[in-house]
């Protein structure tokens, strides 16, 4: 068990090289407050590398993957250093096509989209979805999770992560702060009885970045201090992601699905039981 997470923890810190040195080519293309937020401390990194490593087992090996909602595609970059050139990547999101670094990284084919929650794609187009930070902020979830189920092949994956925690302390401060949050926020339990009744039967599920990652600019969160702080705590995240209740308290939910074409008691016992 030490052994196996040693190698995690070797794979993740190789996926956080590489990471920064994407960051910092886009950066001589495009300086930009949002990828400066969103790479300016370990802590952050390992928001998105830290549950990538979680979940990765159910990224298929070859075929067709949609990065739902990408922005930068940081995940389809993962994805590609972990499966290599086995698996199609496509990306879509709201924004034109302008993070040249990451998507020639991950060799992407990227579509801008134009509707609020209706896809550019065909039926049974993908073997797995991963929306990484997407779902709260769509206009609509429900119709979106429709289109989800669409686009996916039969037995296809879904990994929705980075999701705000209805619990979550930082959600909490970051209103007494008065700094931008989430309006729509989810709790776990809701979110697999949500994907439960679009079609999706929960397979895996939990709690992560159980520390700050300060994924801000500015103020307090440019804090040289408090930044070291957050990078000390977030070696140790694992842990705190696993022990109740203090997991409860994390600032983000996951949850990996598989879509299905119905539902019987023995799925609704699998969706109960399963954990990380």
């Amino acid at each position: 068990m030490v052994q196996g997470l040693r190698e995690s923890e070797k794979r993740i810190q190789s996926y956080e090289q590489a990471m920064y040195e994407l960051y910092a080519e886009q950066s001589k293309i495009e300086t930009d407050e949002y990828l400066q937020a969103h790479s300016h401390n370990l802590a952050v990194m390992r928001r998105d590398t830290g549950i990538f490593e979680r979940y990765c087992q159910f990224i298929p090996t070859s075929g067709t993957m949609l990065d739902w909602g990408c922005n930068h595609a940081p995940t389809s970059c993962l994805v590609r250093m972990l499966r290599g050139d086995a698996l199609r990547l496509y990306g879509c999101d709201v924004h034109t096509s302008r993070f040249q670094a990451f998507f020639q990284f991950a060799n992407l084919e990227y579509a801008q989209l134009r509707h609020p929650y209706l896809l550019p794609y065909e039926d049974a187009s993908f073997d797995a979805v991963i929306g990484t930070a997407v779902l709260e902020h769509v206009p609509n979830d429900s119709e979106s999770l429709k289109e989800l189920y669409r686009v996916l092949k039969p037995d296809g994956i879904l990994v929705i992560t980075t999701l705000p925690n209805r619990y979550s302390y930082t959600e909490g401060l970051n209103r007494i702060l008065r700094r931008p949050h989430h309006l729509r926020i989810y709790s776990l339990k809701q979110t697999r009885h949500m994907l439960l009744h679009h079609g999706f039967l929960p397979i895996k599920f939990g709690y992560h970045q159980a520390f700050p990652s300060l994924c801000s600019v500015g103020g307090i969160f440019s804090s040289s201090l408090l930044n070291r702080l957050v990078d000390s705590l977030t070696i140790r995240a694992g842990i705190a992601e696993r022990i109740w209740p203090f997991r409860c308290f994390s600032s983000n939910v996951f949850v990996v699905s598989k879509k299905v074409s119905g539902l019987d008691n023995h799925d609704f016992d699998i969706a109960k039981r399963r954990r990380r």
